[in-house]
């Protein structure tokens, strides 16, 4: 009799408590047994909470419990119909004949083990006992595959984001919206849940757009818990001081640390501490917080410019078309005096076909700034309309000089242009110019110098203009020079158009050269030269100064 209510007793607390049926079920499939974290992930699971997120590093057997969640949840109700979302089709098979393989291997599932009078696919099957419905108990399927139709009464979503389907915006946008449809499949009026296992991507990551709670389990105790934003579960920061190991079975210190030599800071903070700061940091290296930006025009310069990073500065009425956060500034300081560019640059990104644009950026130099004064496209290739509009262009802001891309069509756009340019506005242009090595690297090379020390200064109107052309035209953002400027990263084709950050970054190599020199020189100089002209003028009546006299040599003769 106490035998049959010591069985009774272990039996309710299988079916009551997650942990202790994870415990079950590992024994029984020759598993260890479940480490600490594991088993702080089942007590989350077992909190019955209709929508949760639970954010772990990778390798702590997420898919595991996500798939042992799932008997336990048709064990406590063989109605239930639960649909298992992952990352993509060849995932989904091996979690879903995972799921299917308890029932042949845990002796308290073979009451409800399919038996053949319902489906029993790989990726789709009823347990016994279960009403007759539409939705089978158990479906699994990849996030691209077939969502529309399908019902249940728990979506699980188990590593929907990978980085395959979230290394840009677009993709992000278009996963998000995939991920949003989980509320859709729910069966109304009944009991219903969405939970998500998964290991964010990016800063931008789809769980922290998501409404729902989250628990976010990182490898190792944070020193800054600040950084997971009042998500981080409390249990993390019980299991020892900053650095330790959160799970010291599977991941100990020395562990932790091999993998991170390995990995890098930025992969191992991403994919083991859930941090992703430093790896978006890395990623999206241009950002809008590093430009001065100012009222500028085709004429002249002011002598010098000074950046601040201050909030007293920040551009509160310009669209930010980049990452939450990332704001603009206007300058600290302007100089009163005004002088011609020391050179004004337009280069030419060509395109033949496609969507793509044949795009322009006009640049100004002075004394050691680069000034973007205007960047923009056209769609229209390389046709004599395309070739008008960029002669005009370089009319319009009266550059010295052009600079196409050398690589396109091998000098073909350089033999039509100048025949057009000719007869518009006669002006040197670069035939020689070439640019080398993968596109996302080249650019970032080229303008990261510039960004990093505040010595890129972006037109107030340009940005204004392009933030008008999204607002009006929302599918134009991947034309923005702005959206493309905040959004490229290292990785290839990151991007789905690059024309007009690829312009900009051709200026900026043409001129590097001009503004590797030090503004305070500079000035000094100009002040210098000024006064030599005042004496001149002023003392000796002589309006001309020679070349070769300098102040200098003035005070020193």
């Amino acid at each position: 009799m106490s035998n049959d209510h010591d069985d009774n007793q272990d039996l309710k607390k299988l079916v009551t408590n997650f942990p202790s049926y994870v415990a079950y079920v590992y024994q029984h499939i020759n598993l260890p047994s479940p480490t600490p974290l594991q088993d702080r992930i089942a007590e989350l699971l077992n909190s019955n909470s209709d929508r949760l997120i639970l954010q772990a590093a990778r390798g702590t057997g997420k898919s595991w419990l996500a798939a042992i969640y799932t008997t336990w949840r048709l064990v406590r109700n063989i109605d239930e119909k639960i649909l298992v979302v992952s990352a993509s089709g060849p995932k989904a098979i091996e979690i879903a004949t995972f799921i299917r393989r308890l029932f042949e291997e845990v002796p308290l599932l073979d009451h409800i083990k399919p038996n053949g009078h319902g489906r029993d696919s790989v990726l789709s099957f009823d347990v016994a006992g279960c009403k007759p419905a539409i939705a089978p108990s158990v479906a699994a399927l990849g996030i691209t595959g077939q969502l529309t139709g399908r019902r249940a009464t728990l979506v699980l979503g188990d590593d929907v984001e990978v980085p395959s389907n979230s290394m840009t915006e677009l993709m992000r946008e278009k996963l998000l919206q995939q991920v949003t449809e989980f509320e859709a499949l729910l069966i109304p009026d009944v009991p219903s849940s969405v939970l998500m296992l998964g290991t964010p991507q990016s800063m931008e990551s789809i769980y922290g757009k998501l409404k729902y709670p989250t628990k976010i389990l990182p490898a190792q105790v944070p020193e800054d818990e600040s950084v997971y934003n009042g998500k981080l579960d409390d249990w993390i920061m019980q299991q020892g001081k900053p650095g330790e190991a959160t799970d010291k079975v599977r991941f100990p210190n020395e562990v932790l640390l091999e993998r991170q030599s390995f990995m890098g800071l930025s992969n191992f903070k991403l994919q083991y501490n859930l941090d992703t700061t430093l790896s978006d940091a890395e990623r999206f290296p241009l950002k809008n917080k590093d430009l001065i930006v100012h009222s500028i025009n085709s004429i002249d310069a002011p002598i010098s410019i000074n950046y601040s990073g201050s909030n007293d500065y920040v551009i509160k009425e310009l669209t930010n078309l980049g990452f939450t956060g990332d704001v603009y500034h206007k300058p600290a300081r302007v100089h009163t005096d005004f002088d011609a560019y020391d050179v004004k640059v337009m280069s030419i990104d060509p395109s033949g076909s496609g969507t793509d644009e044949t795009t322009y950026a006009v640049v100004g130099v002075k004394n050691g700034y680069v000034f973007v004064i205007d960047v923009g496209g056209t769609r229209k290739g390389y046709s004599e309309e395309a070739l008008v509009f960029l002669s005009n262009k370089a009319k319009e802001h009266q550059v010295n000089t052009i600079v196409p891309e050398k690589n396109w069509g091998g000098g073909m756009f350089y033999n039509l242009f100048t025949k057009v340019l000719a007869d518009i506005y006669p002006c040197t242009v670069e035939e020689e110019f070439r640019v080398q090595g993968q596109k996302e690297v080249r650019i970032i090379d080229n303008i990261e110098p510039l960004t990093t020390n505040h010595k890129l200064v972006f037109n107030y109107e340009m940005i204004q203009k392009d933030a008008e052309a999204v607002q009006k035209e929302p599918t134009s953002i991947v034309y923005s020079l702005m959206y493309q400027y905040t959004h490229i990263t290292r990785d290839k084709g990151s991007l789905v158009h690059d024309d007009r950050i690829d312009a900009l970054a051709i200026a900026c190599q043409y001129v590097k050269d001009m503004v590797m020199v030090d503004t305070e020189r500079v000035v000094q100089q100009n002040k210098e030269r000024e006064m030599e002209r005042w004496l001149q003028e002023k003392i000796y009546g002589n309006s001309r100064v020679s070349r070769g006299n300098s102040l200098g040599n003035f005070m020193g003769g």
